[in-house]
């Protein structure tokens, strides 16, 4: 993301990348505690399980990242990002 985003906004988008990676682990937490209070780890896979096939497929149709072309092409395609 650092790569790809405008320098006006890139501070905001990796800040808010971090809020969504530690409010996950608030989620994961909570869920721990409800599977326990519940009587059951498999209940913790439950929600996410749908969550995680959803992104897997969405994956396929993510850009590439002009890193990546850069990589093995030597920069004659990055000129087109």
């Amino acid at each position: 993301m650092a790569e790809t985003a405008p320098s006006q906004i890139r501070g905001q988008l990796l800040s808010l990348e971090e809020f969504f990676i530690v409010f996950g682990m608030v989620v994961l937490l909570c869920s721990w505690y409800l599977a326990d209070v519940f009587g059951g780890w498999r209940y913790m896979y439950g929600p996410s399980i749908h969550l995680a096939v959803i992104m897997g497929i969405r994956m396929w149709w993510l850009p590439e990242s002009p890193r990546w072309i850069l990589l093995p092409y030597g920069g004659k395609e990055t000129g087109m990002i």
